[in-house]
């Protein structure tokens, strides 16, 4: 905090002024416990020279400082207020987060930060960004369809057809149902887009239907959550289309069929 001095009767008066920010630029290392290298964070210790370490290694170690041997006697104040004062921007600036937090709980923040990225499934395409920005890039890159789905609800349904499309649901979730034939059947597959992966939330229903001849399929499946780091996931549980059921259709046929695929997405 910024401070002024004014004469009255002699005497220096120091007035406190109103603290200001400004941007600095420090090596954050410095501001890691020297023993353990985990960012400090109060209380912080110090030695009678004035070397510094954290509560946890102050309690582990002999009441001795580990660089000079010196006793430690106290509490550093000034050190705790400078790892408090500052703040350091998220690894998922340039993908959105504006988040600015203290050294020590960075590392917290950016387990669960909705703006750490994603990535682009797309055999070839090396895209990544939030869901925010993977949405828009589906959809105007790939000119993947991108429906909005209410839960509980099955607010989706479409003819049966090869390729990729990006459900969304009602609070943002991006889900990605993908259907593609093997030599015998087809195989629809769907995960739920999420930074950080996590146990399944969503139950899926699909149902499959087709008049002439009539044919009905219903599957119930845990929808599993991936970034997408490494493609789509090969260990999603897939819903086979038996071959009966498709006519020995070939990819480019199949939307003719006349087969219906409904969806409706439910949170567990």
């Amino acid at each position: 905090m910024g401070s002024q001095q004014k004469k009255k009767g002699g005497a220096v008066k120091r007035m406190k002024v109103a603290a200001a920010t400004t941007d600095v630029t420090m090596d954050v290392d410095l501001l890691d416990c020297p023993v353990c290298c985990y960012p400090m964070r109060p209380p912080v210790f110090q030695c009678t020279v004035g070397h510094t370490i954290c509560s946890s290694c102050h309690e582990k170690l002999p009441k001795k400082c580990h660089f000079c041997s010196r006793p430690r006697v106290s509490r550093c104040y000034m050190a705790e207020r400078v790892i408090e004062s500052i703040k350091v921007a998220c690894s998922n600036v340039n993908h959105g987060c504006t988040v600015r937090t203290t050294n020590y709980q960075k590392e917290d923040h950016e387990k669960s930060c909705p703006h750490a990225p994603c990535f682009c499934p797309e055999t070839g395409c090396s895209f990544s960004g939030s869901t925010v920005m993977l949405l828009d890039h589906f959809s105007s890159k790939h000119d993947w369809l991108c429906p909005q789905v209410k839960y509980g609800y099955r607010s989706l349904a479409f003819g049966l057809k090869v390729g990729t499309t990006v459900l969304v649901g009602e609070d943002g979730h991006l889900f990605l149902l993908n259907v593609k034939l093997k030599s015998l059947d087809g195989v629809i597959s769907i995960c739920g887009i999420h930074p950080h992966i996590t146990g399944s939330k969503f139950k899926c229903v699909m149902t499959l239907t087709r008049h002439d001849p009539d044919y009905s399929q219903t599957t119930v499946i845990d929808v599993r959550s991936t970034n997408l780091h490494d493609g789509l996931p090969k260990d999603c549980i897939p819903v086979i289309v038996p071959e009966l059921a498709l006519l020995n259709t070939g990819a480019s046929a199949l939307a003719k069929l006349g087969m219906v695929l409904g969806v409706e997405l439910r949170p567990q």
